[in-house]
């Protein structure tokens, strides 16, 4: 009975540390006698290694319907051939277009989309890691937070292949204060004298584990209380709503806001790896009669239908490339991976014979567009994988890995 109620209250003791860290409270139970557990990890390619120190920030933009392969594909190598990729044209030097990539484990389908940022098909149940997640795991805290996600909430995992709570919805407001708001320190004080008193009884069974994990959090909290002591920048930003979306779920951001609030997030050190999302659009101002999610379905019927999905598209494209603009002008694109993802090749067909992928920024020698699936062999061995051009991202970072989510080979000799 005693042990019993010492694990409560040590769970009780994490899952307070847990909800200020950022980390999940069970964690210190995760490979307790469970081999399978241990073997996640390696799959994951979460293997423990000493934090290192990056100069580079990571943003990665998925786009949960994707985007039309018709209007995403240049012809041949022209990028301005494409209606979408023209909107980048400002920054054709700096991006390289994967056409064609794709990574096999991710299936057709909407809960495919859940993968797409571990390769994985199976991620509710799956023990892979989202690229995100392995990133800010391996990276030392140079900034208020490791890791702010704001995408959509079923795309980022954590290490105990959980999903990862997301701003996305909650208002520019309340993402603005999580990046510029003050912290209590009083608060994290109290964690962690509560956590440093717990550590001193822990229990002789399977002390080791316990040990672990409460350092983990201790330094976890530690970092936070140092960060939430330091001056907080002032910056001015319209927090007010310019889009609404009235799509059941009240009101949902626009995708412009996002992208500033990163921008500012990066130059004030606010933040270092980020992921976005565009939001559904319905019936806004742009003019369009039914939703996102129905556009894709209804594009190939009506030419009007067609027309209003490639407006949005090139909204968002747009977006994306001020985006880069503001950041090249702010001298933060070298330092800045961005990767800009659409999950589907075939929104209305929920169809993944390609992901639609541009890497920008990072510092990375750009190719302008590459050919990922073989010509010659159109059903044969991809030239290049998504799992690789996610090692080379870890690589820029300068997380020594030699494989993602369990699928070995990069895209160094490409990039850089």
């Amino acid at each position: 009975m005693q042990n019993h109620m010492q694990r409560r209250d040590l769970l009780r003791c994490l899952a307070g540390v847990g909800s200020l860290a950022g980390l999940h409270p069970l964690s210190v139970f995760a490979g307790q006698n469970n081999p399978e557990s241990t073997a996640a990890a390696a799959r994951a390619g979460s293997s423990r290694i000493a934090p290192v120190a990056s100069a580079k920030n990571l943003v990665i933009v998925v786009n949960m319907l994707g985007y039309n392969q018709h209007t995403f594909n240049p012809q041949a190598d022209d990028l301005n051939s494409s209606p979408l990729l023209a909107q980048l044209k400002d920054h054709h030097g700096d991006l390289t277009v994967f056409k064609g990539i794709m990574q096999p484990e991710i299936v057709r389908g909407h809960n495919g989309g859940r993968g797409i940022l571990t390769c994985n098909k199976n991620q509710t149940n799956g023990p892979y890691i989202s690229l995100d997640q392995l990133a800010s795991e391996h990276l030392q805290q140079a900034t208020r937070h490791k890791s702010v996600h704001m995408g959509h909430k079923t795309i980022v995992w954590n290490k105990n292949s959980r999903a990862v709570p997301t701003l996305h919805e909650l208002g520019p407001q309340k993402i603005f204060d999580h990046l510029f708001g003050e912290t209590s320190t009083e608060a994290i004080e109290r964690k962690l004298k509560s956590i440093r008193t717990m550590r001193r009884s822990l229990p002789k069974e399977n002390r080791a584990a316990y040990v672990a994990s409460f350092e983990e959090h201790e330094r976890s909290l530690a970092t936070d209380l140092e960060w939430a002591k330091k001056p907080v920048p002032k910056v001015e930003f319209d927090t007010k709503l310019h889009l609404t979306d009235h799509h059941g779920r009240g009101v949902l951001d626009p995708f412009q806001q996002h992208l500033a609030l990163i921008r500012l997030g990066i130059k004030h050190r606010r933040g270092q790896v980020f992921v976005a999302s565009p939001p559904f659009v319905d019936k806004t101002k742009y003019g369009v009669s039914i939703g996102y999610h129905a556009l894709g379905h209804r594009a190939h019927l009506e030419k009007s239908i067609f027309d209003d999905m490639l407006m949005l598209e090139q909204h968002f494209f747009t977006c994306l490339s001020d985006f880069l603009t503001d950041l090249k002008r702010d001298q933060l694109l070298d330092d800045t991976i961005v990767l800009f993802v659409g999950a589907f090749s075939s929104p209305g067909g929920h169809s993944r014979e390609y992901l639609p992928t541009v890497l920008a920024g990072g510092g990375f020698d750009h190719q302008g567009l590459v050919e990922c699936q073989n010509p010659a062999k159109p059903h044969g061995p991809l030239r290049h994988t998504l799992s690789q051009l996610y090692v080379s991202i870890l690589h820029q970072l300068g997380i020594d890995v030699h494989a993602f989510s369990g699928h070995e080979g990069n895209l160094d000799k490409l990039l850089t």
